[in-house]
């Protein structure tokens, strides 16, 4: 049982290990194709959050007005979805100030209102969470019948 362990904390280990490459080979890609972009290398989050199976990697940037949201597709790596939102607490869709920090849970499908539209529980599947520290956070989760990433505030 004791090697069971070990050997699930070394696998454990070296995926996670490999993720720090994947990241690093993002961001410079990130900075190649949008260097209108300022990203924050320190932002990155993986985790599966298009149910692929395959774990993207999450990304926060800015550029002259709005907070960018990259998610890079892990079983396609041209794949990129950019999400834009004004830095504005004067809007609904807006920032309230550059944010600080993407924090990934299990998809649960539920939203403070109820069952989100198009979304489908999956175990390995995950959401996540935007946050600038100074107002509601934003919630992205993957809507299966429009195949794209959806979003509500919180």
């Amino acid at each position: 049982m004791k090697i069971v362990k070990l050997i699930l904390v070394l696998f454990l280990g070296a995926c996670a290990s490999a993720q720090v490459p994947q990241a690093k080979l993002a961001l410079k890609n990130l900075r190649r194709t949008h260097p209108n972009i300022q990203w924050q290398s320190k932002s990155a989050a993986v985790a599966d959050v298009n149910c692929d199976g395959s774990p993207e990697i999450i990304l926060l940037g800015k550029d002259k007005t709005n907070a960018v949201i990259a998610v890079l597709s892990g079983s396609q790596q041209d794949k990129i979805q950019l999400l834009s939102f004004p830095i504005s607490s004067a809007q609904q869709d807006g920032f309230c100030a550059m944010p600080a920090r993407v924090e990934i849970s299990p998809l649960d499908c539920e939203s403070d209102e109820g069952p989100l539209p198009g979304c489908r529980p999956a175990k390995a599947c995950k959401e996540f969470s935007v946050l600038d520290d100074e107002c509601d956070r934003f919630n992205f989760y993957w809507n299966a019948s429009r195949k794209a990433l959806a979003w509500w505030r919180h």
